[in-house]
C-alpha cells in the first residue's frame, strides 16, 4: 500500500495522471455536494468522479493504450481508497469489481443521453441513486453542468498532453 501512494506521488505530468487529477480536481468542487446535493459520501464522490471521467474516456476511445491505463490508473486509485478507509483485504476485490461493473454501466448510460429528460433521469439513477426521497428532484444546475459536458469538444492532442478543460459548474 505505502508504494501505491508513494507511486501516485511521484506520478507523470503525461500520459493519464494529468486527466485523472483534472476530473478529481473537478469531481471535488464543493458545489457539488453544497448546492447540487451529491451526497457527499464515498458512493457519491465516486459517482462525481465517473461523471467527470466519462467526457474524457469518450474524447479518447479510440486511444487504447491513454484509455487503458486511465482506467487502470482509475481502480489503483478507488482500491487505494477502500483500503484507507478500512475496507478489509477480502473485502476490496469484490468492491473493486462492483466499481467496474458501476463504471462500464455510467459511461453506456452517460454515453447515449441526448436531452434534458435523459440527463434528468440518468443522474437520478446514478449521481443521485442512494438518494432514496420521494420528494427529490435532480437540481436543474447539474442537469445543464451534465449537458455542457457532453458538449465538450477539445483537440486530442491536448487532451494526449494531458489538458483536459471543464466547464464552470
Amino acid at each position: 500500500m505505502v508504494g501505491s501512494i508513494i507511486e501516485f506521488l511521484k506520478s507523470p505530468k503525461t500520459g493519464p495522471y494529468p486527466l485523472f487529477e483534472a476530473a478529481v480536481a473537478a469531481s471535488r468542487n464543493p458545489i457539488f455536494y453544497r448546492d447540487f446535493e451529491v451526497p457527499d459520501t464515498f458512493d457519491g464522490r465516486f459517482d462525481a468522479l465517473l461523471l467527470h471521467l466519462w467526457p474524457i474516456f469518450r474524447a479518447i476511445e479510440k486511444e487504447e493504450k491513454l484509455g487503458q491505463g486511465l482506467y487502470d490508473l482509475t481502480f489503483k486509485r478507488m482500491e487505494l481508497a477502500l483500503r484507507e478507509t478500512g475496507v478489509g483485504d477480502l473485502a476490496v476485490g469484490k468492491q473493486v469489481r462492483a466499481m467496474m461493473q458501476a463504471f462500464y454501466g455510467r459511461l453506456s448510460t452517460y454515453t447515449v443521453c441526448t436531452n434534458e429528460s435523459q440527463w434528468r433521469e440518468a443522474l437520478r439513477r446514478n449521481l443521485y441513486g442512494t438518494i432514496k426521497r420521494e420528494d427529490f428532484s435532480v437540481p436543474d444546475g447539474v442537469v445543464r453542468y451534465a449537458i455542457r459536458l457532453s458538449q465538450i469538444n477539445m483537440p486530442l492532442d491536448d487532451i494526449k498532453a494531458g489538458k483536459f478543460t471543464y466547464p464552470a459548474p
